[in-house]
């Protein structure tokens, strides 16, 4: 979980399969096969909900309320067996959550998270409904100073399984995500001679489903990814979006993440993030406005920055002034193109912050906390829970 765990999920799964939408696999709990570090406390019995009711700061949405109830899921028999091995890792997690912002944004999704098999299999599900106010800035060639303010609006379905190749860190399955989704203005001010460029009224009069399913491959070695340490999770995911399987747009896109985390001292932490998104039309003349991935960083409003291909890290230093409380501090730089060969020459967006984290569960190593950042045309607020990425 990240930042504001229900916006996020429901951003990804109608927005963008790549910038917006790494969100959902970024914020959702994901399971680990190993236990947490020496260092970490644990209370004698875990806990069974935990709801978590959060402050949405993303500036893209404005500020806004929502609530997330976290299940649990561990018969006596083996909650025992793993306290005794000192795993901390349920046998599935349940999610249920709602949301509301200023500008109007709202939505709902539930979810499931099952780890089977001795976590030999891993699956994660969710079904949501969005509407979603954005500003946009990109729309094809067109570059607006001004954004154009629209309603990204449907369901949407996230799901993927994940299988373990023998008894290693590596996984490798498959991931299926469908939206439906209406485009339309928001309740607010716009140019009319905006709504007289073919482009634009093109992206206006959109009804889209986009239904993608591929494979992807991944290698986790995190000690906890609900608040991790220590460990390295890459993973590459490729879907393919065709009419055969119900879209009614052609493309693919690719993503690859590099999680980096090392622990110097029992104090001292330092964390690295590496992530290229890239889509590509398969000759569709125009994609929806949604679906370029964007620039992800604290400090930039979602969908400020878009582009066909986009590549974005960021760097996190964490220092723990006691057990439960520790500060941080963060520094991050992405680019966006419409192309690999001009992301070299894209502008550079560059953002810097800081923080702290509050763990408020030491059996699951779940733990809230607040950042401020500063990106190149604002600061921002981040409520977050869980760990950053």
């Amino acid at each position: 979980m990240k930042k504001v765990v229900l916006i996020t999920m429901l951003a990804a799964s109608l927005l963008s399969t790549q910038g917006v939408a790494s969100s959902y696999d970024e914020y959702a709990i994901k399971p680990a096969e190993q236990q947490l570090s020496n260092q970490q406390q644990k209370v004698d019995e875990p806990i069974s909900f935990l709801p978590i009711p959060t402050f949405i700061t993303e500036p893209a949405v404005g500020p806004g309320l929502g609530v997330v109830g976290l299940f649990f899921h561990d018969n006596e028999k083996k909650a025992k067996k793993k306290k005794k091995d000192g795993s901390t890792l349920p046998q599935s997690i349940s999610l249920v959550g709602l949301m509301g912002t200023k500008n109007g944004t709202k939505g709902g999704a539930v979810g499931h998270i099952t780890f089977w098999d001795e976590d030999r299999i891993r699956y994660q599900g969710i079904v949501g409904w969005a509407s979603i106010n954005l500003d946009f800035y990109t729309f094809d060639e067109i570059k607006l100073l001004t954004p154009l303010s629209l309603n990204i609006e449907g369901p949407a379905v996230f799901q993927n399984l994940k299988l373990r190749y023998d008894d290693s860190n590596f996984f490798y399955g498959f991931k299926q995500i469908y939206r439906q989704v209406e485009i339309s203005l928001a309740e607010n001010p716009i140019e009319d001679f905006l709504l007289e460029n073919d482009i634009i009224k093109d992206h206006l009069s959109l009804d889209v489903n986009t239904s993608g399913i591929g494979p992807l491959i991944e290698y986790d070695s995190r000690d906890n990814p609900l608040n991790p340490e220590r460990g390295f999770n890459y993973k590459a995911e490729y879907l393919y979006y065709d009419e055969a399987i119900g879209s009614k747009v052609d493309y693919t896109s690719l993503k690859l993440t590099a999680l980096n985390y090392w622990r110097y001292t029992d104090k001292f932490n330092f964390a690295l993030r590496m992530q290229y998104d890239s889509v590509n039309n398969r000759g569709e003349k125009r994609l929806p406005v949604y679906i370029p991935p964007s620039i992800s960083l604290r400090g930039v409003s979602a969908t400020r920055y878009q582009g066909l291909d986009v590549f974005v890290t960021e760097a996190e230093a964490s220092y723990k002034i006691t057990h439960k409380i520790k500060l941080n501090v963060f520094t991050g730089m992405g680019w966006a193109a419409d192309n690999f060969s001009d992301l070299s020459k894209a502008e550079t967006i560059d953002t810097v912050g800081a923080g702290f984290r509050y763990l408020i569960d030491e059996h699951y190593g779940i733990s809230i906390g607040l950042d401020v950042a500063h990106g190149p045309e604002q600061n921002a607020i981040y409520i977050q829970a869980g760990s950053t990425w």
